[in-house]
């Protein structure tokens, strides 16, 4: 890890007694001047994003981080009786930016989890978001919400998907077109608690502040149109810097399913570009100032 930086103070002092040591990342080609921060998704670590970095790296000053709870920041929690959630996850963040981002700022690219984790930074710092990609992360209604709180059965449902046979595992992730991620896929089995899946999913239950997204820091919103709920994002309000877009052909983690094309959606987002194909516009959305 870089040494820490000049810092700038942040204008939104953090919500939870934070631990003394910061989360895991990785600081890759820092000599490059623009940082982007990744963001996993649950259960998952930063091992998710590894078909994505040599496609990033050249051009970018990449940090690569392991939220709360989650494999080397396993043990950096709330206080004994408190949740692991969203919030807690963007404090401890915040300073990874304010310390090891150039400038102290960077575009935040989030999945999942992590997209919440990326929303809820551009809402608390602002200062600190360049831009935001978050994909994965919408509004849980239907089959969503009612997983979301019933976290039991989302635990069987992860003990199942993780303890697939090989042979029957590898099957599917052939058949859905991802890539192959055996030692990622050990951190994930690590990463199913009872304090990750129960205090997150209620987080995320309580997300609001929809309306405020892109109202300060420029975000796009992608969701993937055979794993997430695209319908859940027609008709939000958002302010004038928000973007949504429906990625066609993808599933939930399609950093895992499509790294070229979710790359190169970073950079035209980052570089204030137009979308590769394969982003469409989501029609019938309202935009409204903020």
């Amino acid at each position: 890890m870089p040494p820490p930086t000049e810092t700038t103070p942040l204008t939104s002092p953090p919500q939870h007694p934070l631990p003394q040591q910061e989360p895991f990342f990785l600081s890759l080609s820092p000599h490059n001047p623009t940082t982007i921060l990744l963001l996993h998704g649950l259960t998952s670590s930063h091992l998710e994003w590894a078909p994505i970095l040599p496609l990033l790296t050249p051009h970018y000053h990449i940090l690569a981080v392991d939220l709360p709870g989650h494999s080397r920041s396993a043990t950096l929690l709330p206080p004994p009786g408190e949740p692991l959630t969203i919030p807690f996850m963007t404090d401890s963040i915040a300073g990874i930016i304010q310390s090891h981002a150039h400038k102290s700022v960077a575009h935040i690219v989030g999945m999942s989890a992590g997209g919440f984790v990326a929303l809820e930074l551009a809402r608390r710092y602002p200062e600190l978001c360049t831009s935001v990609f978050a994909t994965g992360a919408h509004p849980f209604r239907g089959s969503y919400r009612f997983l979301a709180s019933r976290p039991g059965i989302v635990m069987g449902i992860m003990w199942v998907m993780y303890n697939l046979p090989d042979v029957l595992y590898w099957k599917l992730v052939e058949w859905s077109g991802m890539r192959r991620h055996e030692e990622l896929r050990g951190e994930m089995r690590g990463n199913r608690t009872w304090e990750v899946v129960s205090g997150v999913y209620g987080s995320i239950l309580e997300f609001g502040g929809w309306e405020g997204v892109g109202g300060e820091v420029r975000t796009l919103v992608a969701v993937a149109e055979k794993g997430d709920d695209v319908g859940s994002v027609r008709g939000l309000r958002m302010g004038e810097g928000a973007r949504v877009v429906v990625v066609k052909r993808a599933l939930h983690a399609w950093n895992l399913q499509m790294p070229e094309l979710f790359a190169e959606g970073i950079k035209a987002w980052v570089e204030g570009r137009g979308l590769p194909e394969g982003f469409e516009e989501l029609e019938g959305r309202r935009v409204s100032r903020v």
